[in-house]
């Protein structure tokens, strides 16, 4: 199986961008990549950090600062919730899951702001 390991990762300032440098683990020689994710605005920076709860991407850079973060806001791990999704049905699981994505959406600013005093993001 084939992923991305980040080499580095820095928030970009003037620019807003997250940026990170990154290779595959399979593609020989490793020569990195460097790839810049916009987020200029709170949607945006909500996006990357549901990205990290998902574990869709890496977050090395700030690994304690994502900890305190999801301790405070649980509902953006499934993980803190997935017992209670043991013995579902579908339709129940589905609305568990959205139960926790709404609470999650109704604190995006709470939650993007927290995440920007934590990593000392202005």
């Amino acid at each position: 199986m084939s992923h991305q390991i980040i080499t580095k990762m820095a928030y970009n300032a003037s620019t807003r961008h997250i940026e990170t440098w990154q290779h595959s683990n399979n593609v020989w020689p490793r020569t990195d990549c460097f790839y810049a994710m916009d987020v200029g605005t709170d949607e945006k920076m909500f996006q990357f950090i549901k990205l990290i709860a998902e574990r869709s991407w890496q977050g090395r850079k700030w690994r304690r600062q994502f900890e305190i973060l999801f301790k405070e806001y649980p509902e953006l791990r499934m993980d803190s919730y997935e017992n209670e999704l043991r013995g579902k049905t579908w339709e129940e699981y589905c609305a568990i899951r959205r139960k926790y994505e709404e609470l999650a959406e109704s604190k995006r600013g709470d939650i993007v702001a927290r995440f920007k005093q934590l990593v000392k993001i202005k």
